[in-house]
């Protein structure tokens, strides 16, 4: 698929968005990355969170097992390249992710995909085998949507492309389900209040109708944004509206990230998954118990 086909279909477009974002070539729209290594160049080129791992392709020995002290590793990217290159078609061309210390509340995570890493079920397991469990926030529980048993440090490769597929079938699914035909501006989203979305933001006053968030990607030279709209969607430059802010990243290109992860308020650089976390912290969602694994 090419990026044009991975866009999700857009709502109606709502009232014309101003944009007041500076030009990609402004030298201060991006910052310098803080340090020189590959990883963490190669998170600053794709606008991914910096405390973010790459999986694939590899630039660091490859975890088999959980980091200290965390629950799952939460995926922000997974782009596997299509059939427009034949010679390259299904190849991974990014797949990272970040660690998360605590389980959180189902309910309030939609669309959230982790992976649990865990040694395989055996008397003396070797370090380099890993089981690999994939679960997806769907409604009020984590589901598990794959697992891969004894696993050698090529596994990212492998898990990549069932990740992407989900993402995107996730994303398609979640603004088709949102869609209501005549739709206009204001009125509220069919079935996507109470999970954590954009509406529940805007109804605890978290987040702003017309609050501007962006999305940078310093490596192509490319500063997205998109306002909040009164119905709960986020809006593009462009009057396309998403109510799944993974779809808007879909719609500029972004092959299967994480919206919640990439964008972040002008005003004060939080991200829209830091004020779901503080959603969940006001409901008192914020963990659930940790599964025996």
């Amino acid at each position: 698929m090419t990026a044009e086909s991975d866009a999700v279909p857009p709502r109606q477009p709502a009232a014309a968005v101003p944009n007041t974002a500076r030009p990609a070539d402004d030298p201060a729209t991006h910052p310098t990355p803080p340090q020189s290594d590959e990883e963490t160049a190669l998170l600053w080129r794709e606008g991914l969170p910096p405390d973010a791992v790459i999986l694939a392709p590899s630039v660091a020995p490859t975890p088999m097992r959980q980091a200290e002290n965390t629950w799952a590793l939460l995926v922000v990217a997974a782009d596997v390249l299509d059939d427009t290159d034949p010679n390259r078609e299904g190849e991974v061309a990014l797949f990272a992710g970040c660690w998360l210390s605590d389980q959180p509340q189902a309910a309030v995570c939609e669309g959230d995909l982790v992976l649990v890493l865990t040694a395989p079920n055996d008397e003396s397991p070797p370090d380099d085998e890993v089981d690999v469990e994939m679960l997806l926030a769907h409604g009020n529980r984590w589901m598990r949507v794959g697992e891969w048993e004894g696993m050698d440090p090529r596994w990212p490769w492998t898990v990549a492309m069932t990740a992407a597929a989900i993402m995107g079938l996730h994303v398609e699914a979640t603004e088709t389900a949102s869609f209501t035909p005549g739709a206009t501006a204001g009125r509220p989203l069919r079935g996507w209040g109470g999970n954590g979305g954009l509406v529940d933001l805007l109804a605890t006053g978290l987040i702003h109708k017309g609050e501007e968030f962006i999305w940078d990607r310093p490596g192509r030279g490319a500063r997205h944004t998109a306002r909040i709209n009164s119905d709960g969607t986020l809006v593009l430059v462009d009057g396309r509206a998403y109510v799944n802010p993974s779809g808007a990243l879909t719609a500029l290109g972004g092959k299967h990230q994480n919206g919640w992860k990439a964008w972040k308020r002008t005003s004060d650089g939080r991200t829209l998954g830091d004020l779901r976390a503080d959603l969940r912290a006001r409901r008192g969602q914020t963990t659930e118990p940790r599964r025996e694994l």
